[in-house]
């Protein structure tokens, strides 16, 4: 077998370069980093659950991340590095993954995680995740030791740690008891192996999780997502506060330290309060099309119509308060990803509307009523939204705005007769391969003989240039059937106050494991 521990990348995944604000280590205060206490985060919306795998929301994802804990993750650069396993060997024909476990790890219940739990873990999450169901869902899982854990895929994954490592709908390591007791709304309790343990969920006002006192770090510098994890917090507060100024104002006047997902209007304050600091979170803003059901199910050329005469540089300008906010950028991975291809960008932000007249008449497009969802949590989304039905009123599309909340707007996504395109975003994936929008039953609904085919060229490729290949497949394919249109890279912007040391964040999201307060 190959070796792919901690000092390799496996053959088949590259690495992915991305430049975030503070992502390689602790953030400037104004005082000296100290032990224990509070720190309390302001966030947006309340989350719909905190079993990660059964959501891809970006509020269980952050909170959960300091309670749950997979196999491997992603440093800094997105390349995959170990968690819970302290080394893994891939096979030289990428079916088979093996993973020694780390000894001596505990979960929150006190109880010594098991090979036994690893197995229980890793088949919940290849039969319920997205990325999990997409490419391991046939896959056996086995311990022939205690201290080892085999995950034998049928066909070639080349990609297969970057998809383990992925954090939306994470490989949450838990107790096998607590993966029994589960049902199809997801487990009964929050028991992982992280830094903060889960106390109580008081709805629609805060989430407490508190220090775990018998937690076991990784070794090593902390690097994104990997190395050390050792908690300095007594404890984590989530507040649930759905107004924007009003967790600004929290965090201006003391009550949180951090204000996650700000208003853009309230950049320029942020930037020019000397007590602030803004953190942004890149991420890669879409209008999503239903391919399950309605005008764009089955109509490749609508979808079409809608990316040639779509403006972006407009679309941008009304959805974001500020240049600084916004990267006019097609591509599936940012321009600092070894990922990236540049195929078929002649086709991002054409802005060609007669063409796209021309489009829409041979789509057989008859008038129907197009239900967009949007919501004014985000004010981007709504601000982009009315921008995007104005243009395609213009190229004779019938776009109504359905307005709703951001949790209502998430729940209604998964229901196939309930919309027909929404402006949303996503971060960027550890792998193009494994966006949410891309899956059989991820959001959007994407079917395709194509894809697949293209996604076994890439798993099964030996070199980097075969790999490269596919990855150029894979985005021509996507500007041709159009899963999804590119608007733009966005930065969700986020404050926290300078009294606040130990802010990281990663290629999906923000770290607040390692925050610490300053004295």
């Amino acid at each position: 077998m190959k070796k792919t521990k901690r000092s390799l990348v496996v053959a088949a995944a590259l690495a992915v370069v991305i430049s975030l604000t503070g992502c390689a280590g602790g953030s400037s205060t104004g005082g000296t980093p100290k032990e224990g206490g509070t720190a309390r985060i302001a966030l947006n919306a309340n989350p719909v659950t905190l079993d990660p795998i059964m959501t891809g929301a970006y509020v269980t994802r952050d909170v959960t991340r300091n309670v749950f804990e997979s196999l491997v993750t992603l440093d800094a650069d997105g390349n995959v590095a170990p968690l819970l396993a302290e080394s893994y060997d891939v096979s030289d024909d990428n079916k088979t993954f093996t993973f020694k476990l780390r000894q001596g790890v505990k979960f929150h219940n006190g109880a010594v995680m098991t090979a036994e739990d690893v197995v229980a873990s890793v088949q919940r999450w290849a039969s319920q995740s997205l990325v999990g169901k997409t490419y391991f869902g046939d896959a056996t899982v086995t311990s022939p030791s205690a201290d080892t854990v085999v995950i034998q895929s049928a066909k070639p994954l080349a990609t297969g740690l970057y998809q383990m490592a992925d954090m939306n709908r994470a490989m949450a390591i838990m107790p096998k008891s607590a993966i029994d007791a589960a049902d199809a709304t997801g487990v009964k309790e929050y028991i992982g192996t992280g830094p903060f343990k889960f106390v109580s969920w008081e709805k629609d006002q805060n989430i407490k999780l508190e220090k775990f006192a018998d937690y076991k770090s990784p070794e090593g510098e902390a690097n994104g997502y990997a190395g050390d994890r050792t908690p300095h917090l007594d404890a984590l507060q989530f507040d649930i506060i759905p107004d924007s100024n009003t967790r600004l104002a929290n965090v201006t006047s003391g009550t949180d330290q951090v204000g996650y997902a700000l208003a853009e209007s309230q950049y320029s304050q942020v930037k020019n309060d000397s007590t602030l600091t803004a953190e942004n979170d890149p991420m890669v803003e879409v209008l999503l099309f239903n391919k399950k059901q309605g005008v764009f199910a089955t109509n490749q050329k609508l979808r079409q119509a809608v990316l040639t005469g779509l403006d972006m540089s407009k679309i941008a300008k009304a959805a974001h308060q500020s240049d600084d906010l916004y990267t006019l950028d097609g591509g599936m991975m940012p321009a600092s990803s070894s990922l990236r291809s540049d195929a078929s960008l002649d086709k991002y932000n054409q802005g060609d509307v007669e063409q796209s007249k021309q489009l829409v008449a041979e789509s057989g497009y008859n008038g129907e009523t197009i239900h967009m969802m949007a919501n004014k949590d985000y004010s981007f989304m709504y601000d982009g939204s009315l921008e995007i039905q104005q243009q395609l009123k213009e190229i004779g599309l019938n776009v109504q705005l359905d307005v709703m909340d951001w949790a209502t707007q998430l729940q209604k996504l998964f229901v196939p007769d309930a919309w027909d395109m929404m402006l949303t975003d996503y971060s960027y994936s550890s792998d193009p391969t494994n966006y949410a929008f891309l899956q059989p039953t991820g959001s959007g609904w994407t079917v395709s003989d194509d894809l697949t085919s293209i996604n076994e060229q890439i798993n099964t490729a030996s070199t980097d240039k075969e790999k490269q290949a596919g990855y150029d497949a894979l985005q021509n394919w996507f500007y041709d059937y159009v899963p999804v249109v590119i608007i733009d890279q966005l930065e969700q912007v986020s404050v926290r106050t300078n009294s606040l040391s130990g802010y990281r964040t990663g290629i999906q999201g923000p770290i607040f494991y390692s925050l610490q307060l300053t004295e």
